[in-house]
């Protein structure tokens, strides 16, 4: 059993370390998208025979680099409180108004931002890479990939928080459908970090369920 995690905006891979060990005996790579030093991994590709699970902007990522391959890009998806565009529906103003402020104070646009979240803070000022984090707030404003996520030939699976102030429930339910997704009443928009074991469970449910 083979997985790739790639994580959002604003963390790095150590986001999925509890879910990990809830995983035992699989393969785990972890993808690093650079917003913020100290991931425990390093991976830059997803395998066409692993499961693929992104958090957030991880998901678009994923979708985006799917769109770019004429072959099956990986075995399934899953999806952790993720969507395949990001503006709209949030308003693109919104992320313009947190690129000013990154350029202006880093330190306190990203602890607003993990606070949003449900978290504390995730890693010192110092570990902020300013330029990649301001370049994935880009990939929110424009990254669009609905078609890339229509042309999907792989079984997908959706997890969302029901308190989520960054994906609320009809961002989430717009994209994966409302009766294909599984809730959490709480978790934020961090369910890998507040309930890792409820995520792990469902993940390997899915990948048990896709075996021959």
């Amino acid at each position: 059993m083979r997985f790739v995690l790639v994580h959002g905006w604003g963390f790095h891979a150590g986001i999925w370390r509890d879910l990990i060990t809830h995983l035992p005996g699989a393969e785990v790579s972890l993808v690093d998208l650079g917003f913020v030093a100290g991931s425990p991994g390093g991976a830059s590709d997803c395998p066409s025979d692993a499961i693929a699970v992104g958090h957030s902007l991880g998901v678009l990522w994923l979708l985006q680099a799917a769109g770019q391959r004429a072959n099956r890009p990986f075995r399934a998806l899953v999806s952790v409180q993720g969507f395949d565009r990001f503006c709209p529906p949030i308003p693109s103003a919104r992320i313009a108004g947190m690129r000013r402020e990154l350029k202006r104070d880093a330190g306190a646009t990203v602890q607003a931002f993990w606070r949003a979240c449900g978290t504390d803070a995730f890693a010192p000022r110092g570990a902020l890479n300013i330029e990649r984090l301001d370049e994935g707030l880009g990939w929110l404003m424009h990254w669009d990939a609905r078609k890339a996520r229509a042309r999907l030939d792989c079984p997908v699976l959706a997890l969302a928080a029901s308190d989520d102030a960054i994906v609320p429930e009809a961002m989430s339910e717009g994209v994966w459908g409302g009766t294909n997704i599984h809730w959490s009443e709480t978790g934020g928009h961090v369910l890998p970090l507040r309930h890792p074991e409820w995520c792990a469970r469902h993940v390997l449910d899915f990948a048990h369920a896709l075996e021959p």
